[in-house]
């Protein structure tokens, strides 16, 4: 009993703390996560953010994690309903966008120029390119990889 009093006298004086655990849900929806803290006995960290701030964009840059994977977790004002993602272990997609454009629409309408590309010949122009099944795996395997 006199331990946790410690404990807990000492956690409010600490401003922030870092906590590792394992993600436990991704709801990529709101981008936050819950989280399984490390330590033995301790409550799951509901509604982690996985961006800087909840301001209800979708811009910026966040790295969604794999269910199942370590995180380390930033707990403000040692407050545990107040937390967010320092790290991730590993990664299942991230996302990158500003506020005119993503990296996922960017390589999403790169891939469909080079395959609507043709070229002008002496007979007229070119049919589709040669390994266009080559650049639609690509662009499949952008879509998994990148978020929007």
């Amino acid at each position: 009993m006199m331990r946790a009093q410690l404990a807990q006298f000492i956690d409010s004086r600490i401003p922030s703390q870092v906590v590792g655990g394992t993600v436990l849900r991704v709801d990529a929806a709101r981008a936050v996560c819950d989280v399984q803290p490390a330590e033995a006995g301790a409550p799951e960290l509901l509604d982690v953010q996985l961006r800087a701030v909840d301001d209800g964009s979708s811009k910026g840059f966040v790295l969604w994690p794999v269910v199942g994977s370590p995180v380390l977790v930033g707990l403000i004002e040692n407050d545990p309903n107040n937390c967010f993602v320092v790290a991730v272990s590993r990664v299942e997609a991230f996302t990158l966008a500003t506020q005119t454009d993503s990296l996922a629409a960017l390589f999403a309408d790169l891939l469909a120029a080079i395959g609507a590309l043709t070229v002008t010949t002496a007979v007229g122009p070119s049919g589709p390119p040669i390994n266009l099944t080559s650049f639609q795996q690509l662009a499949q395997r952008g879509k998994q990889l990148l978020r929007s």
